[in-house]
């Protein structure tokens, strides 16, 4: 469908005008008191959610291969990232941390057969927690992260390598 210029400006300046107003309306006491009621609301079955991580960082040990119980192979692997925090004096302080990753099926297999110790890595995949039960003694377990991968890919050639395929 093709519109003419005015007609867009139109619908454009109705669309910005009424988001407008409703950005300027203050919320009622009852809907301010709703978000913060100690009994919150139903869940939302379809709302929007997402989980991803996307991690650079260097591979810090090879990485262990195992199968599960099903015969599904995965591959596990630590990838270490550096950032720098500014202090509130003004210095710098650098800070490493470990992720845990783990790899499924074909990427587990590539995982295993092309990523080695001291390389660096990009690492798509989402958050799974394991841990945080109570036992049977009423102690909880430990809650620990991980990241299940979906792809890794090296980022740079390893000095003696030869050609490496690309993950699934």
């Amino acid at each position: 469908m093709l519109r003419t210029t005015s007609s867009v400006s139109r619908l454009v300046s109705r669309t910005l005008s009424f988001s407008a107003a409703r950005a300027a309306e203050q919320p009622t006491k009852k809907e301010v008191e709703a978000l913060f009621a100690e009994n919150p609301q139903e869940r939302r079955g379809n709302a929007y959610s997402m989980n991803r991580v996307e991690l650079v960082g260097g591979v810090a040990n090879d990485p262990v291969s195992k199968t599960a119980k099903n015969d599904r192979p995965y591959a596990i692997l630590n990838v270490i990232t550096n950032s720098r925090l500014r202090l509130g004096n003004g210095e710098y302080r650098d800070q490493s941390e470990r992720h845990t990753i783990t790899a499924f099926g074909k990427t587990a297999e590539f995982v295993a057969k092309n990523i080695r110790k001291g390389q660096r890595v990009l690492v798509n995949g989402r958050l799974h927690y394991t841990g945080g039960q109570l036992d049977d003694h009423g102690v909880r377990t430990p809650r620990q992260t991980h990241i299940h991968a979906e792809t890794v890919q090296p980022l740079a050639r390893r000095g003696g390598d030869s050609h490496t395929e690309e993950s699934s």
